[in-house]
């Protein structure tokens, strides 16, 4: 086990998250604002994502804030249309992003270059500058997390997350929101601070468990998504990540009572449907870990995680995904 005097690398690589987003805002804000003032010039009529595993939680995340701040549908791509069939497909109205932490994720870059010779615009987000998605991009995007040592990844998401936020808010000349992203790295800092010892005293008690749900709703189904992908790479289970809307028609059915039930709930526009799922999910019978700043909704959990207030809903993933992150760890 590693030991507070040798953390795993992981631990080390969660700890870099404020610094992280700190310098991607700095370094890329000007490259973010150019691409979003291109975007605004050439009005494409909507945006293709292609991503693969964490990138595309993070894709997930931009499915979220592209349609709620830019009213723009984002429709994930499917990647044999172009590189099986040779789809000759209608998209040269379209913007296409690709997020790949490596800049190696293959079918990720063939639809790339597959759309920029369909005349899509084409956006490569990535940690890496000098990659194979960047060659196939018209335009590149760069998270500064520095290297990435752990399997798991986490500060390349968040950056992802960050770069992507900004892009939405440039795009729609959101100055407000242009803004409220800095605030990201001291939320993450009250995480460590408030949560980390707590997470770290409770969560022995689901070390044994072999499955579990994580429900969100809005912005951070994107959450539910990682967090669940990050238990799942750590600890070696099966989670059902839901968006919790979902879940409701059918996959409770399955719940037992005893179940383990992640619900993340931050105060949002989606807190009142979340706390009803919740609600369900307890008359059932689960053991609820609830990760809210809503005591309402705290009030549910056999283990409750308050997280810091956080002033911006559609930021909270990038915080809340760090909660998740250490109680995976």
């Amino acid at each position: 086990m590693p030991t507070h005097s040798e953390p795993h690398q992981m631990l080390r690589e969660i700890h870099e998250q404020p610094q992280a987003i700190r310098e991607t805002l700095e370094k890329e804000g000007s490259n973010i604002a150019e691409v979003a003032s291109v975007l605004r010039d050439r009005q494409p009529r909507m945006v293709i994502l292609a991503a693969r595993g964490t990138s595309d939680n993070a894709g997930t995340y931009l499915r979220y804030i592209v349609g709620a701040v830019n009213g723009m549908v984002v429709a994930p791509a499917a990647p044999s249309l172009l590189t099986v069939y040779r789809s000759e497909m209608q998209i040269d109205d379209t913007v296409v992003i690709g997020i790949s932490q490596s800049g190696k994720a293959t079918d990720v870059i063939e639809v790339l270059a597959a759309s920029r010779e369909l005349g899509a615009m084409t956006i490569a987000l990535t940690n890496t500058a000098d990659s194979p998605i960047v060659d196939a991009s018209e335009f590149a995007l760069l998270t500064h997390a520095r290297e990435e040592k752990a399997v798991a990844a986490t500060k390349t998401y968040t950056t992802a997350l960050a770069v992507l936020y900004q892009l939405a808010a440039c795009w729609a000349q959101r100055p407000e929101l242009q803004e409220s992203i800095h605030e990201v790295p001291a939320a993450i800092e009250a995480v460590f601070a408030e949560l980390e010892p707590h997470i770290a005293s409770r969560s022995e008690r689901y070390t044994f468990m072999d499955t579990c749900t994580v429900l969100a709703r809005g912005v951070n189904y994107a959450t539910a998504k990682e967090t669940g992908l990050k238990l799942q790479e750590c600890c070696l289970i099966n989670p059902e990540p839901w968006s919790a809307a979902d879940y409701m028609h059918g996959p409770i059915a399955a719940l037992q009572p005893g179940d383990p039930v992640l619900l993340l709930a931050p105060e949002d526009a989606s807190m009142k449907p979340v706390l009803e799922v919740g609600e369900e999910v307890k008359r059932r019978g689960a053991e609820l870990v609830v990760f809210s700043d809503n005591d309402e909704a705290l009030s549910l959990a056999t283990l409750p995680v308050k997280l810091p207030e956080m002033k911006d809903a559609y930021w909270s993933p990038m915080a809340i995904a760090v909660a998740g992150q250490l109680f995976a760890y």
